[in-house]
């Protein structure tokens, strides 16, 4: 019969964690002739079950043959001699022995004692490491984040081995207790901005949260924006290099996602490969992302307004082409636009939920086969059909989803405003969004922050090698990147 003492303990254990149906509790005896009872309480499911057997069962039941029952200092003599593991640590707290349950970890209780083994042998089946199927890239890293932190926060110890590499750990969620990580660099993270978002997150009060974005969605300050104010992605890479400008790294358990905080404006437009390659093909290709965000929002409405207010301006030798391809259309302009962009929402839309191998066909076919047949009805003119082809087009210029969807969404408005004021609409509209965009801030750093020394990583890229500093518009404590090592280099050349 089991120990009236370890009873309690187990019927606590089972009645905070909640899990009574997965519990899994193993009796043994310890010791020789005259052995001490004890037993192990772990989650099925949530273990390894080969470690238990292996490191804890066998040599606690097969290997120990001296007597125990008057030890002294008995759990922490057997969490150093007879338990072959680097992760155990001895406690006297139940509530601590109930978040280790939680978490994967077995606990050891012992009928003498007060205190008990806490032992990690957290397991379960995770997706391996892979490369991010939503942010490819030709030259550069093939790992991506998954869904455990505790991998994810090694990957980033792997990658940053500074001692001022930090992690703060906290439980959100009254009912899900998601494990929520901030991870940056000490000496150079600003400490106002770290305080800002530690407070946030502390003060979180919900049910439960299921991914990094929703969590950023709950602490953040504007609400009522398409502008994203965090940054979100699954390549290591790309947090690292954001976690060396000063901004922290949000890792949450149960989603690949990982965001970084204070967030710009620019840093939306800067692509994976652009530190990898020539810097002259880079600026080019830059300054084609910068001329994408005018084309997705105007493009459709500046024909929209050519065509219904200002005319005269279209120069003559499209004139003619433009007026007989509109012979017999039955819908206006501005419905002709609209009813495109909303099909090519509803292709795009429709392709991310379907399986990827016949998402791409769907696509393309569908799109095919519904733009041939609008214009052969008469419902919509060439002419508009290849200009918001090109607007669909240029939206994949904008390497991050999130801006890439803000956009999008900012040409549905634009297009309203040049349907009833023309060119004053479209300069209106232009105004409301530079106003937003300098109104918003990311925890406390302005969002549209366009600083001089800034310049040299925004449209047309500086060689890395003249980066002297980090960005300005991230608060930081440690403004030098690097030194001026090339002077050096030269000077030895030359002689």
């Amino acid at each position: 019969m089991r120990n009236s003492d370890i009873d309690k303990k187990i019927e606590y254990l089972m009645q905070e964690t909640g899990m009574q149906s997965q519990i899994i509790i193993k009796d043994l005896l310890i010791g020789n002739s005259c052995p001490v009872e004890a037993c192990i309480v772990y989650v099925n499911g949530l273990v390894n079950k080969d470690v238990i057997d292996r490191d804890i069962l066998n040599p606690l039941m097969f290997k120990i043959k001296e007597e125990l029952k008057d030890k002294k200092g008995l759990v922490q003599y057997l969490c150093i001699r007879y338990i072959p593991m680097s992760s155990t640590f001895v406690d006297n707290d139940l509530n601590n022995a109930v978040e280790a349950l939680k978490s994967g970890k077995t606990v050891l209780l012992i009928e003498i004692s007060e205190e008990f083994i806490i032992i990690d042998t957290a397991g379960g089946n995770y997706r391996a490491i892979e490369e991010p199927i939503n942010e490819i890239t030709i030259r550069g890293s093939r790992e991506g984040f998954v869904e455990n932190i505790e991998t994810n926060i090694s990957i980033l110890r792997r990658r940053i081995k500074d001692k001022s590499l930090t992690v703060e750990k906290y439980k959100v969620g009254r009912r899900s207790q998601t494990d929520v990580a901030l991870v940056y660099i000490k000496d150079v993270m600003d400490d106002d901005i770290l305080k800002i978002v530690r407070e946030k997150i502390q003060a979180v009060d919900v049910d439960f949260i299921t991914a990094t974005e929703s969590l950023m969605r709950y602490i953040e300050d504007y609400t009522i924006t398409p502008f994203p104010l965090n940054f979100g992605t699954e390549r290591p890479d790309i947090v690292e290099a954001n976690m060396m400008e000063g901004r922290i790294a949000v890792v949450t358990n149960g989603t690949a996602c990982v965001s970084t905080v204070p967030a710009l404006f620019t840093e939306f437009f800067q692509g994976v490969e652009d530190y990898s390659q020539r810097t002259v093909i880079v600026s080019f290709i830059r300054v084609l992302r910068v001329l994408a965000i005018f084309l997705v929002i105007t493009f459709s409405s500046v024909y929209l307004t050519l065509i219904r207010f200002n005319a005269g301006l279209i120069p003559v030798k499209f004139v003619i082409p433009i007026v007989q391809s509109r012979v017999g259309i039955a819908l206006t302009p501005f419905l002709e636009i609209l009813a495109l962009e909303i099909i090519v929402e509803l292709l795009r839309e429709g392709g991310l939920r379907i399986p990827s191998k016949i998402a791409q066909t769907v696509s393309v076919v569908g799109g095919i086969i519904i733009g041939d047949t609008a214009v052969r009805s008469k419902i919509v003119s060439p002419t508009t059909l290849l200009i918001v082809g090109i607007t669909v087009v240029t939206s994949f210029i904008i390497p991050n989803y999130d801006m890439a969807l803000a956009i999008r969404f900012l040409r549905f408005p634009m297009l309203v405003l040049a349907n009833v004021m023309g060119i004053f609409g479209i300069s209106l509209g232009w105004f409301f969004i530079l106003v937003h965009l300098t109104s918003l801030d990311s925890y406390g750093v302005l969002y549209l922050s366009l600083n001089r020394s800034d310049l040299e990583d925004f449209m047309v890229i500086s060689p890395l090698w003249k980066m002297y500093r980090r960005p300005s518009g991230i608060p930081n404590k440690d403004d030098l990147r690097r030194t001026d090592f090339r002077t050096k280099h030269r000077g030895q050349k030359n002689e």
